[in-house]
This record gives structure tokens, C-alpha cells and sequence, in this order.
């Protein structure tokens, strides 16, 4: 798998998308904004969003195999989960501690790749990887990290799960078309956090549904986004190269924070702002000259 033009596309997109949403969550959630109404809300816009641009690709549902659908039932279940489980851990960690975590999915998608795909990363790839996850490590907890607890389990646990998640979907995009894929990833996760919200954790009220209505629709858009051109990444390089490259997305997060939120970034923080973007320029140069060396 190696990087084009159409793949680094859909590579800097995710992590801009990414980038973008995890401030304007931020936003939104500075304004006042409950966080299970934001995420329920956020939640059904996205399941409408979804259902209108697949609209045209859903009538070839009729020609998903018994076995295939599992599969993409399974991916929908696994995605809910890592939400979850990323939601539990967030309310027991401090955000540095979880926003640097949940980058650890490189990692765990290694072995993956191998054991479900048959596919082996080259060692420099898994260098740059490492350099990529240094610099991430500097610009989100600013060299410091607090003493980890539960809730940093769980984190470490959603980023294996997003690790399974995406090198499933790998496997399945061998048969079913990656749209359709898409299509159960974000919809299928989207109505079981729906369900699970209010009648899981006991959110009884609904009646601010839709308070903080542009924050809401906006971080749907950008999370239905960052989605999409993930998933189009993973078809067409891998689920190894798209979750190193995806580690960029703190650098985004870092660059909207100053833009919009005005939050400096500290010396340590430039240097691990480098590492992420010195990592990716050499990931992308990598594949480019295997690229040249087939040709």
C-alpha cells in the first residue's frame, strides 16, 4: 500500500476533520453544553447526515451476503463500544492523559494487520510511527502525564479497540464496498450510543436536545467527515499507515486551539509539534520512493 495523491487527500482530511472536531467539541462543551445531551444529539443528526448521503448506495444492501452483514454489524457494535469505553474513560482521567492515549491505536493496529490481514509493515514505517508518537506524546500532555489509573486502562483499551475496528474494516472492504462500510460504521454506532445514552446511564430529561444547536451540528458534520476520509484512507493504504498519519490530528488540534481558542503552545510542545510533522513528511516520502522503485 503505498501513498498517492487521492490517499494523502483522504489522509490530511481525517486529521484535519479530526483536528477541527476535537476543538469545536471543546467549544461546545465550554458553553455550557451537557455531555450526554451533546452526544445524543450529536449522535442523531449524525445518523440523519448519514442516511442522506447513502441514500443512493443503500438499495445494493440487497446484495450483502448473511456473512457480510454480521461483519458489518459487528464493526457497527465494536465501533459503539470503543466509544464507550472511551467515554467511561475520560470521565475518571484528565484530558491529557486520554487525548494522548487514545493515539496509542498504531501500536495495537501492528499485530493486527498481521494476524487478520497477513500484511507486514516495513521497519521504517514503524520508526516514523514512533516518531510521530513521541512528538504527539510532547504536544498533547507537554512532556508530563499524571499517575495512571482506571480510567487510563480504559483509554488504552478504546485505542486497541479503534485498532481492531479499523483492521476489520479492512477485511471486510475486500468484498463490500467501502460506502456500505461506512455506511454501518457510523450509523450503527450512532444508534446504540441513541440507545444506550438514556436508557443505560439514566438521562432522563431530553428537553435540551438541541441547545447549543451549531456546536451540535457542526461537530456531526466534521465527525461524519473525519470518518468517511478515514475509512477511504484505510481502503486504499492501509489501516497502519492511516492510523500512523492520524497521530498529525494533534498537531490540527494544536494549530484550531490557537486559532480559535487562543491556547499557546509551550517549547516542549513545538518540539513534539515537529517530531508529528518531520514523522509524516518522512512516512509519505517513504512510500513515495517505494512508489518510484516498483515504477
Amino acid at each position: 500500500m503505498r501513498i498517492n495523491k487521492t490517499s494523502l487527500l483522504y489522509l490530511l482530511g481525517t486529521s484535519i476533520f479530526y483536528g477541527l472536531l476535537i476543538v469545536i467539541q471543546k467549544m461546545g462543551l465550554n458553553s455550557g453544553l451537557d455531555p450526554l445531551s451533546f452526544s445524543f444529539s450529536r449522535s442523531i443528526l449524525i445518523i440523519f447526515i448519514s442516511l442522506i448521503f447513502f441514500s443512493p448506495h443503500l438499495k445494493n444492501l440487497k446484495f450483502i451476503k448473511k456473512n457480510e452483514l454480521r461483519d458489518l454489524l459487528i464493526l457497527g457494535f465494536v465501533s459503539a463500544a470503543a466509544i464507550l469505553i472511551l467515554f467511561l474513560g475520560q470521565n475518571i482521567t484528565t484530558a491529557v492523559n486520554a487525548g494522548f492515549l487514545i493515539r496509542l491505536t498504531p501500536l495495537f493496529v501492528l499485530p493486527l494487520v498481521y494476524l487478520l490481514l497477513k500484511e507486514k509493515s516495513s521497519r521504517n514505517s514503524i520508526f516514523f510511527m514512533i516518531i510521530m508518537l513521541i512528538g504527539a506524546f510532547l504536544l498533547i500532555t507537554d512532556g508530563t502525564l499524571t499517575i495512571p489509573n482506571m480510567g487510563d486502562l480504559l483509554i488504552i483499551v478504546a485505542a486497541s479497540v479503534v485498532a481492531f475496528q479499523s483492521v476489520f474494516a479492512k477485511k471486510i472492504m475486500r468484498s463490500v464496498s467501502t460506502r456500505i462500510v461506512i455506511f454501518f460504521r457510523i450509523c450503527v454506532s450512532a444508534f446504540l450510543i441513541v440507545i444506550f445514552i438514556p436508557f443505560i446511564l439514566g438521562y432522563q430529561s431530553l428537553s435540551a436536545l438541541f441547545d447549543g444547536l451549531f456546536y451540535i451540528l457542526l461537530t456531526a458534520i466534521l465527525y461524519f467527515l473525519s470518518v468517511t476520509f478515514q475509512y477511504n484512507a484505510i481502503k486504499l493504504v492501509g489501516p497502519f499507515i492511516t492510523n500512523t498519519f492520524f497521530l498529525s490530528g494533534s498537531l490540527f488540534s494544536a494549530l484550531f486551539a490557537y486559532i480559535l481558542l487562543g491556547e499557546i503552545l509551550s517549547s516542549v510542545q513545538w518540539a513534539g509539534a515537529l517530531c508529528v510533522l518531520g514523522g509524516a513528511y518522512l512516512l509519505s516520502r517513504k512510500q513515495k520512493d517505494e512508489k518510484l522503485k516498483h515504477i
